[in-house]
Order: structure tokens, then sequence, then C-alpha cells
């Protein structure tokens, strides 16, 4: 250690006054500040934009919550609560791949498979959201199954979704 000391103790001596005033501001003032603005700041403003995708992630998962709220109260107020529940047959997935085709959404369907239950996985990688609850809400009643499960992931564009939907035949 006393021999990289007596190194660097003869290297500075080899300097200027001049040479080791600079060497000194570079040492106490240009380093922090390019650690501060090289790693600190993009830092915090990688955190900040967690935190704001984090915020609307919980107001989306809010949203949809209520929504279902708001779907559920309609349906009991206008009659069709779980007494009324639809009584038709599970129409397949051929059915499923007709309504698919008539919406114009086959295109985007990315899996369209039966499962061993007798139900139908549906996935969507890039879909508008809108044009995919509107093809939900115009089949539910005629398919003979209920949405078991779904997620749904905001695209890179507005109105764009990527879609998991699980169907199970009606009970």
């Amino acid at each position: 250690m006393s021999g990289m000391m007596d190194r660097l103790v003869g290297f500075l001596l080899g300097l200027s006054r001049r040479e080791r005033w600079l060497l000194a501001v570079l040492a106490l003032v240009v380093l922090p500040v390019g650690l501060i603005y090289g790693v600190a700041l993009p830092l915090t403003e990688q955190r900040a934009a967690a935190r704001a995708a984090v915020a609307e992630a919980r107001a989306t998962e809010l949203w949809v919550a209520d929504q279902a709220v708001t779907y559920a109260t309609l349906r009991r107020d206008a009659g069709e609560g779980r007494a009324t529940a639809r009584a038709t047959d599970p129409i397949g997935i051929s059915g499923i791949e007709a309504s698919l085709r008539e919406a114009d959404l086959r295109r985007a369907a990315s899996e369209l498979a039966n499962s061993a239950d007798g139900g139908i996985t549906l996935r969507f990688d890039e879909v508008r959201f809108t044009v995919l609850a509107e093809w939900l809400g115009a089949q539910a009643d005629t398919w003979g199954y209920e949405l078991a499960g779904f997620t749904f992931e905001r695209g890179k564009r507005e109105d764009v979704v990527a879609a998991d939907l699980r169907l199970v035949p009606i009970r």
C-alpha cells in the first residue's frame, strides 16, 4: 500500500501548482456532479416512472372492479340474475370461431383451444379493447359458456390490449 502512495505522491509532486489545483477541482467538483447527473438522476426518473405505472395499473384495476359492480347491478335490476341464466347448450369451439370470424376478430386471436374440462381458452396478443368488449357483450348470452377468468394487459397504443379469456360451460 505504501508503494502505491509513494507513486501517487511522486506523481503529484511532478505536477505544477496549477495542475494540482485543476486535479483537486476535478476530484472535488466534476466527479461528484458527473455521478449525480450520470447515476442518481436517471435512477430517480426510473423510480418516478415505475410509481406512475403502478398508480395507473391500480386505477385501471379499480375502474374494472367498478364496472363489474355496475354491470352486476344493472343485470340484477333488469332481472337477469343467476336464476334466469342462459339455457343454451355450449356452442363449442367451432361456434366461437364462427362468431370471431363474424366480428372480424379471428385474425387477432392467437390461441383458440379446448381444455380438458370442456372449456375454451382464447388468447389475443394485440386487439382493440372496444371491439373485443362489444363482441363479448353481444355473444355472451348465446354461447352457453360463462367467463371463468380473464386478464387484460395494456398495449403500446391506446385502446389496444393483450387478453386471455377462459370460458367454461354453464352448469
